[in-house]
């Protein structure tokens, strides 16, 4: 039988773009530093979701994206804005137009922003923190119910990830158990329909479990755009990770292979 060890956990909560955004560290065994270290790495990432957030706010109007939506093409040689702005390209094709970063005929790349940002913050700073840490045995960052995670290399300690369940919300779909990588769900149940151009109503809830955030929070907003059956074609082909939730079923997939339905712990 599995003895799981009585971790601590240390989460700081920060506002930005509109959503909350958790930091959380995990060590062994109650470390007074860790208040101190997680303080200061809080501090850190709050400064550079400032920066993304002055780049690509469609509320601000000096962010870069507002001044590319004017015309102004000397935003491009940003190079967070043209790398964004070379991933939706991308994630159009890969999706087969399902993701679709414009809004009302607008370039809006709201749909992967976050996903990016948490990423990016992941890899440049979370990561490096942990490896440069070895008492701090986990780290993540949350955004919005979306994140990236990681564990430190050697240690037995595993991410619970749940999932709601859209209909249900005191209960879980699913529960991922799992080290590294990242995890996004796209639905209905807290923001309502905010997906435009949504004509295919079969799915309720989709998730995705990638290595990337960014890949993850694009391909559980297209999975919606797409609905559930053009979506088993394009998951099959990408070999994807998830769940979809629909009215009647559970679907979890993995690696491109669809499950059974009615499953409730993956």
């Amino acid at each position: 039988m599995e003895v799981k060890k009585d971790y601590q956990f240390y989460d700081r909560v920060i506002n930005m773009m509109n959503i909350p955004f958790t930091l959380t560290l995990v060590c062994e065994t109650q470390m007074p530093v860790a208040d101190y270290l997680i303080d200061h790495l809080l501090t850190q990432v709050q400064q550079r979701l400032q920066v993304i957030d002055h780049i690509f706010s469609p509320f601000r109007q000096d962010s870069l994206l507002k001044k590319y939506q004017a015309g102004d093409l000397q935003v491009m040689q940003n190079t967070s804005f043209h790398t964004v702005f070379e991933i939706a390209k991308e994630a159009v094709k890969t999706t087969a137009g399902f993701f679709d970063p414009y809004y009302a005929t607008e370039f809006n790349p709201t749909g992967l922003v976050k996903g990016w940002a948490i990423e990016e913050i992941f890899n440049n700073l979370l990561s490096p923190f942990l490896r440069n840490h070895p008492p701090v045995i986990g780290i993540s960052l949350n955004g919005g119910g979306d994140l990236q995670f990681a564990t430190q290399h050697g240690s037995s300690f595993y991410w619970e990830i749940g999932i709601e369940n859209p209909s249900q919300l005191d209960s879980l779909s699913a529960v991922y158990k799992l080290k590294n990588g990242a995890v996004a769900t796209s639905g209905f149940n807290k923001r309502g329909q905010h997906i435009a151009n949504l004509t295919d109503h079969s799915l309720l809830q989709a998730t995705i479990v990638s290595d990337s955030l960014t890949w993850a929070d694009i391909w559980a907003t297209a999975a919606l755009v797409a609905g559930q059956q053009n979506f088993n074609n394009l998951l099959t082909k990408c070999q994807l990770t998830g769940l979809m939730i629909t009215s009647k079923n559970i679907i979890p997939f993995s690696e491109g292979r669809l499950a059974d339905a009615e499953k409730n712990t993956i």
